[in-house]
């Protein structure tokens, strides 16, 4: 009963911190950081006191009340907390917490700075919830939360059009992406009469082999395996979330946000959403080896391309953002080939040195008096500057983050991973992409680090960035997150390292993949890491090389390959294309429809209202005014003022607060489409 208590307070103390900030903020101000840091702190002892219980009495699962009861539905509100669950808890509020940490030095003197604590506490709050939730329907709603928080976050210096179109753009591509992730859900409920991972997945064995009638809607026969469609319908959230090709376009321009919602982000919440939907469905993934082919060419194409388009990008912040879109690319290839135990490590290791590197980054660029909205890493000639402090932990992270991926996934014990007998002729080819990826990996990590110390004379001091952020604390916060994950590295390492973890996670993984876990370590040689450590190496040496010489790379290709490179340097025209064939198709579409459709309604309208005037005003004074409004007048004032409290942190400006409703309006349309629609699925799809 104690420890349910606990797990419960994991998500509920940054959450009362949220409350608290946003509804007393004329009283907390900025003393907001006193607030949160303690109770995300606190969160992050209960996930480690989890941690333990889950490896000394397995998994947990904690039923709390019944969010929906209607008909053949019902939705239990519960957790459920496992090896996987207790991992990503131990990252998200780990992480999270020293981001608190280093906002309250960065964001000091912000004149919105309790409404960033109160929307960075909502945020980790919706993420440890998404993490411990025991249904789909508790997924998708804090995942929508998730979508809000970002677009907030990313557009907190409201006054730059450049942040504003930012949070838009990932508000609107996640939205696209969460339509399929939504049908996904009602086809789920339609088939397996229940929103229960766990029941889930332990049912989906037994419908390996029943179909759907994708046609059924429009009266014509279509028939297909029910479980391949399901799965390709979820991994439409993943694609959006974590930034997948197509959809990857948003992740780069978040960067507009302030450098800890960044490593919040990249680190600790929401692109690990996708890759955890994954790796928990992944006993369904397996049941639909053609979708797992998708996941893994999908992940492989977008883990190379994010890393050759960094190659051209300058600012430090969009540098560390293609890398994390190739870092994520990594993980959802692993889950492609069925290796859900690297993709699992990768995601913590990842974690932990990404938000290394960004609070790294800001903090060496203010003690360097480098810009902040625009962090060019780009040299302007071959001078040199001593190691300093700051380098030292830069260095450090980029020299780990380059080295992860060919540890984790080309080291013997994690290559038996890829399990999938459908990939085995694959295997050459995702090889290919794995190595190509890494080479690109060192060598952008060490372009841009050592890039950073390279003076260029341009300082910036825009918006945002003040000469009191310049404090120590900046580097000790940076400097302690990562001696953390490489002090841990190396004792997992020594004690842990595949035996030690894939014993802890074993009872979560799927099928085979928990059956290749058995082999012991002993059974490989470390020679197996040569060809990816030794890739690395060379990626390094490569931007070494380029460094040190006045040519800079991009100079190179745009002389000897400039068609190419100049696809790189536009991001492969993903944005013109959507532009193009979406965006002011759409446009022209909504005004039209605001012209004509909403016109012709609107002077109806007002026609009705001035024929009805008088018995409208008949009623009002004879019914309205003394029957209803007044009774109702005490309740609205006080509903009144909570709402007003609110919306200064929620909406900082007016425009936000259409965005706010709107979600708040497509969560009630799912429960109502979950109620109506997955009925009419079931007659029509499953007959």
């Amino acid at each position: 009963m104690m420890m349910n208590t606990a797990y419960i307070l994991i998500p509920a103390l940054p959450f009362a911190a949220f409350l608290i900030i946003a509804l007393g903020s004329r009283w907390v101000g900025e003393a907001s950081h006193r607030l949160a840091i303690p109770a995300v702190f606190a969160s992050f002892i209960l996930s480690v006191l989890a941690c333990v219980d889950v490896y000394q009495n397995g998994a947990r699962s904690i039923p709390l009340y019944t969010i929906i009861k209607s008909g053949s539905l019902t939705v239990e509100a519960g957790l459920y907390v496992d090896a996987i669950t207790v991992l990503l808890l131990f990252l998200v509020t780990g992480v999270s917490s020293l981001v608190h940490v280093f906002s309250s030095r960065y964001m000091q003197a912000d004149p919105r700075y309790a409404r960033f604590f109160a929307l960075i506490a909502l945020f980790t709050s919706a993420m440890v919830m998404l993490v411990m939730g025991a249904n789909l329907f508790m997924l998708f709603m804090f995942w929508e939360i998730m979508g809000l928080c970002s677009y907030l976050l990313i557009s907190h210096w409201s006054r730059r059009p450049s942040a504003c179109d930012a949070a838009t753009k990932a508000f609107l591509v996640n939205g696209v992406a969460d339509i399929g992730l939504a049908f996904g859900i009602y086809l789920t409920w339609a088939t397996f009469g229940t929103l229960d991972i766990q029941a889930i997945l332990s049912a989906a064995p037994n419908y390996a082999d029943q179909t759907v009638n994708l046609l059924g809607w429009l009266g014509l026969e279509w028939q297909a395996p029910i479980l391949p469609v399901i799965a390709l319908l979820l991994f439409m959230g993943p694609i959006g979330k974590s930034a997948q090709i197509p959809l990857h376009v948003w992740l780069p321009f978040a960067m507009e946000a302030p450098t800890p919602v960044s490593a919040l982000i990249h680190a600790a919440t929401m692109v690990n959403a996708g890759v955890y939907l994954l790796i928990r469905m992944g006993p369904l993934y397996v049941l639909a080896p053609t979708i797992m082919t998708v996941v893994a060419i999908i992940g492989g194409v977008t883990a190379l391309f994010a890393a050759v388009v960094a190659l051209t990008a300058f600012d430090i912040k969009r540098i560390l953002a293609y890398s994390t879109i190739s870092q994520l690319g990594f993980m959802v290839l692993a889950c492609g080939v069925g290796a859900y135990g690297a993709a699992i490590f990768h995601l913590l290791t990842h974690g932990a040195m990404k938000s290394f590197l960004f609070l790294s980054a800001g903090s060496a660029l203010h003690n360097l008096g480098g810009t902040h909205h625009g962090e060019q890493a780009e040299h302007e000639g071959p001078s040199r500057t001593r190691v300093s402090r700051q380098q030292v932990p830069l260095y450090v992270g980029a020299l780990i983050m380059a080295l992860i991926p060919p540890i984790i996934i080309f080291w013997g014990p994690y290559e038996q991973l890829w399990v999938m007998s459908h990939l085995a002729q694959a295997r050459v080819v995702f090889w290919i992409l794995g190595l190509a990826t890494v080479f690109f990996t060192a060598f952008y990590l060490f372009q841009g680090t050592m890039d950073i110390f390279t003076p260029s004379g341009r300082v910036d001091w825009s918006e945002g960035f003040r000469p009191g952020m310049m404090r120590p604390q900046l580097f000790s916060a940076s400097l302690l997150l990562g001696l953390i994950p490489i002090t841990a590295g190396l004792a997992v390492f020594r004690i842990l390292i595949w035996s030690g973890f894939l014993e802890f996670i074993f009872p979560a993984l799927p099928g085979a993949t928990a059956a290749s876990a058995k082999i012991p370590l002993a059974d490989w040689s470390p020679a197996s890491l040569i060809p990816g450590v030794g890739v690395a190496i060379a990626g390094w040496a490569t931007a070494f090389y380029f460094h040190i010489f006045p040519a800079h790379p991009s100079a190179w290709w745009s002389e000897r390959k400039k068609t190419f490179y100049v696809f790189l340097l536009n991001r492969g025209y993903f944005d013109e294309v959507y532009a193009t064939l979406i965006v002011r198709p759409t446009l022209r579409v909504a005004s039209w429809l605001w012209r004509v459709v909403d016109g012709g309604i609107d002077r109806a309208y007002m026609a009705a209202a001035g024929a009805s005037a008088g018995m409208a005003r008949t009623l009002w004074e004879g019914v309205d005014v003394w029957i209803i409004d007044r009774p109702a007048n005490g309740l609205a004032a006080a509903s009144l003022r909570m709402a007003t409290g609110l919306s200064k942190f929620v909406t900082h400006n007016k425009s936000d607060e259409p965005l706010v409703t709107f979600v708040l309006l497509r969560l009630l349309v799912f429960v109502i489409l979950l109620l109506v629609l997955a009925e009419q699925i079931e007659h029509y799809f499953l007959g």
